[in-house]
Order: C-alpha cells, then sequence, then structure tokens
C-alpha cells in the first residue's frame, strides 16, 4: 500500500511540474525590409576639396527603432561586362579604386567612396542594396 501511495505521490508531482511548464514564443513587431537603388554618377557629390564623394539615400522606413535596436547593412554592385555574374560587396569595402563605407541616421543612409588614387573621379554608376533588419532589445 505505501509503495501505491508514493508512487501516485510521484505521479502527482510530476504531472503537475510538467503542466506548469510554458512555451515562449518571441516576435519581432517588424520584419526586415530590403530596398535596391540605382545611383548614377551625377547622384556622388566631392566633399571639399577631398578625394572623397558621398551619395545620400533616403529611407522612410529607417525609423527610431531600426536607428536604435535594428541593424543597417549596405551593400554595392558595380555594372558588369556581358556574361559576368553580378556580384554585391558589403561595405566596409574595397572595389577597384574605390574605398566605400557607410554612416546611417534616422531615415537617411550615407556611402562615401573614397578615391585611393592621387587624381581624384567620380563614382560611376551602381545598384546599392539597403536591408534594414529587427532585433530584440538586449539591455
Amino acid at each position: 500500500m505505501k509503495k501505491i501511495l508514493l508512487a501516485l505521490a510521484i505521479a502527482s508531482a510530476s504531472l503537475v511540474t510538467l503542466n506548469s511548464c510554458t512555451k515562449e514564443y518571441i516576435t519581432n513587431t517588424q520584419e526586415g525590409v530590403s530596398y535596391v537603388y540605382n545611383l548614377k554618377s551625377n547622384n556622388w557629390s566631392r566633399i571639399g576639396n577631398s578625394r572623397t564623394y558621398e551619395a545620400v539615400i533616403n529611407i522612410n522606413d529607417l525609423d527610431g527603432r531600426y536607428f536604435e535596436d535594428g541593424h543597417v547593412s549596405v551593400a554595392v554592385s558595380l555594372p558588369t561586362a556581358s556574361g559576368q555574374e553580378a556580384t554585391y560587396e558589403i561595405i566596409p569595402a574595397t572595389v577597384l579604386d574605390f574605398r566605400y563605407s557607410a554612416n546611417y541616421s534616422i531615415g537617411k543612409v550615407r556611402i562615401f567612396a573614397d578615391y585611393l588614387t592621387d587624381q581624384p573621379l567620380n563614382p560611376g554608376d551602381m545598384s546599392v542594396k539597403v536591408v534594414l533588419t529587427d532585433a530584440r532589445v538586449g539591455n
């Protein structure tokens, strides 16, 4: 009889313990979004007398939430010769004679192209991919 009561007590305790477990689902409130922009050579502005050029892309979805807690990535794709595979270079990167970098603020992404030789040259046409990714606040 004691064995039956002990077995019943263990089964009851196990049942109560297992029923108290809950699954927690974390749902991002914003989904990631991707944009592709075609920059022309006339979209670039030279910064002073430097060898650095800047292009500004306005993105309305780049709000305070993405700015504070999300991630913004930028990649460039230069035109390719016929038959060559198109690629995106995630910046910062050096492509041909330019070193590309980017920064962002609410509503804007700024892309910088530093010409690496003596005579400054305007960056040419290219595609720019901007990806906004949501993240859960960790602190």
